[in-house]
C-alpha cells in the first residue's frame, strides 16, 4: 500500500465518521422535537390543573395524576415553578400527598446517588416538597461536596423547621463565597429563633476561627437578643471581628453600643474606625459629635468619607460641623467636607447606606 492509498483510506474513514456525526446530530434533534411535541400537551395540562388547584377549583388528586404523566425532571421543574405561587397551607397538603407517589419516592432515593446531577434533582425536589420525615435526607444533601447540590438543598429551610438542618447550614456558612453566603443567610432567617440561640452559643467562643463570618451574619439579622454578645466582642484581638462588630452596633441604639463605638472609632485599624464612624452616624447620638469631628481629620480617606457621611445624619448640627471643617485648617477634613456637602440628597442616601 502506497502513501497515497493510505491517505485515501484515512480520508474515507474521516468522511464516514463526519457523516455519522451529522446523522447523529439530526437524529438527536428529531428525537428531542418528537419528545417535546409529545410532552408539551402534558405540561399545558399540568399548568392548567395547577392554576385551578391554586384557586381551589381542583382536587389535589387531579394534580398528582397530571404530574405523574410528566417525565420526572419536568415534574420537578413544575413543582419548583409553582411553589412560590401557591399559599403555604395548600402547598403543605400537596407535599404530604406527594410522599405516596412512586416517582417522588424515586427522586428521594436519588439523594444517595453517586451522580451529582441526580442528587441535585433530589435537592431541588426536597426544597419545595420536603416533609419532616425528610430531615435526615436533607441533612445529607446540605453536607454534599458539590456546590450546586447543597445550595439547592438549603432552600428546604423555608419548608421544614429543624434545628439539625439549621445547625448544618450555619456550620457551612463561614466556608462559602460572599454571594452564596448571602443566599444561605437569607434562608437561615426563616428559622430565626433557632438561629439566634445557636449564634448566642457560637459568639461566646472567642477562639472560634470563623468568628468574623459569624459576626457578619449576626449583624445581618439585627436581632436585639444578640446585642450583648456583639458588644462583648468589641475588644476582640481579631481586627475583622472588631470591624463586623462596629458595623453591627449601628443597628442597636443603646448606651452600651455607643460606649463600644466610642472606643472602636479610635481603633488602630482603619476598617474598624470607618465602620465605627458609620454606626455612630446611624445612632446619631449628640454626645458622639466631637468624636466624628475628630475622625474627619483621620489619615485614611475611607474613614474620613464614612465620617463625613455619618455627620449628615445628625441634621443641622452635623451640617454645621461639615461647614466648619470646610473652612478649617486641616486640608484633609476641608476636602472631605467640601465633597460631602456637594453631594445630592440621592447620592447621600446611596453612599450612607
Amino acid at each position: 500500500m502506497t502513501a497515497r492509498h493510505f491517505l485515501a483510506v484515512v480520508a474515507l474513514v474521516q468522511g464516514v465518521l463526519l457523516a455519522a456525526l451529522l446523522i447523529l446530530i439530526v437524529l438527536n434533534r428529531w428525537f428531542r422535537l418528537r419528545r417535546r411535541a409529545r410532552v408539551h400537551p402534558r405540561r399545558l395540562a399540568v399548568e392548567g390543573v395547577m392554576q385551578r388547584w391554586a384557586l381551589g377549583q381542583a382536587d389535589v388528586r387531579v394534580v398528582l395524576a397530571q404530574l405523574a404523566r410528566l417525565p420526572v425532571s419536568l415534574a420537578v421543574e413544575a413543582l419548583v415553578s409553582w411553589s412560590a405561587r401557591v399559599p403555604g397551607d395548600r402547598w403543605r397538603r400537596l407535599a404530604t400527598a406527594l410522599e405516596g407517589e412512586w416517582w417522588a419516592r424515586m427522586v428521594r432515593t436519588n439523594s444517595r446517588s453517586a451522580r451529582w446531577w441526580k442528587r441535585l434533582e433530589a435537592a431541588r425536589f426536597l426544597s419545595v416538597a420536603a416533609t419532616p420525615a425528610d430531615t435526615a435526607r436533607v441533612l445529607k444533601l446540605l453536607r454534599d461536596p458539590h456546590p450546586a447540590v447543597h445550595i439547592a438543598a438549603v432552600a428546604t429551610l423555608e419548608r421544614v423547621e429543624s434545628a439539625a438542618l439549621v445547625t448544618a447550614a450555619l456550620e457551612r456558612l463561614p466556608q462559602l463565597a460572599p454571594t452564596v453566603g448571602a443566599y444561605y443567610a437569607g434562608m437561615l432567617r426563616h428559622s430565626r429563633a433557632v438561629v439566634v440561640q445557636l449564634l448566642l452559643t457560637r459568639l461566646s467562643r472567642t477562639d472560634d476561627p470563623v468568628l468574623a463570618r459569624l459576626t457578619e451574619f449576626a449583624a445581618r439579622l439585627q436581632e436585639p437578643a444578640l446585642r450583648e454578645s456583639l458588644t462583648a466582642l468589641a475588644g476582640h484581638s481579631d481586627a475583622e471581628v472588631r470591624t463586623q462588630v462596629a458595623r453591627a452596633l449601628g443597628a442597636f441604639p443603646h448606651p452600651a453600643s455607643i460606649a463600644a463605638l466610642t472606643r472602636l472609632v479610635e481603633d488602630a485599624r482603619w476598617p474598624v474606625r470607618a465602620q465605627a464612624a458609620r454606626s455612630l452616624g446611624m445612632l446619631a447620638d449628640p454626645a458622639s459629635l466631637p468624636l466624628l469631628r475628630a475622625a474627619l481629620r483621620d489619615e485614611t480617606w475611607w474613614v474620613r468619607m464614612r465620617t463625613g457621611l455619618a455627620l449628615t445624619r445628625f441634621g443641622p448640627s452635623g451640617r454645621n460641623a461639615l461647614l466648619d471643617a470646610e473652612v478649617g485648617a486641616d486640608p484633609n477634613a476641608r476636602d472631605m467636607a467640601r465633597l460631602v456637602l456637594g453631594l445630592s440628597s440621592q447620592a447621600l442616601a446611596e453612599f450612607a447606606a
